[in-house]
């Protein structure tokens, strides 16, 4: 696609520099396959969307049900689903991680002090 304009281009520019009726029409046929080309790609992109989308929607209606009854299989038709989704325990480690991490940077400074003094 390109090279396709770009030879277009120099072909619109040699047009413009010459008076040749020959040239002219080749520029101009050209620029009309350059135009339909683009039209062309445009629409089957297009197609393509909309026939990919016609055929999720019904993927995308059924899904959370899918998942639900998935998940309730798993585990045994239970209604109350905080055993798998644990949000406190998940606050504990992460903030757990956090003291590590400041406890670490806070030694790694008195060693970058210690450094410092010897240097």
């Amino acid at each position: 696609v390109d090279r396709d304009y770009k030879n277009l281009v120099q072909l619109m520019e040699e047009a413009f520099m010459s008076r040749d009726a020959e040239r002219t029409n080749v520029m101009i046929g050209g620029l009309v396959q350059h135009i339909v080309s683009s039209w062309r790609e445009q629409f089957c992109k297009s197609v393509i969307t909309k026939f990919n989308c016609y055929f999720m929607l019904p993927f995308v209606d059924e899904f959370h049900r899918f998942i639900r009854k998935e998940l309730q299989s798993l585990y045994d038709g239970e209604d109350n689903f905080s055993d798998v989704f644990d949000v406190t325990s998940v606050k504990k480690s992460l903030q757990q991680q956090h003291k590590d991490l400041s406890n670490e940077c806070v030694a790694n400074k008195a060693l970058q002090e210690k450094f410092r003094l010897c240097a």
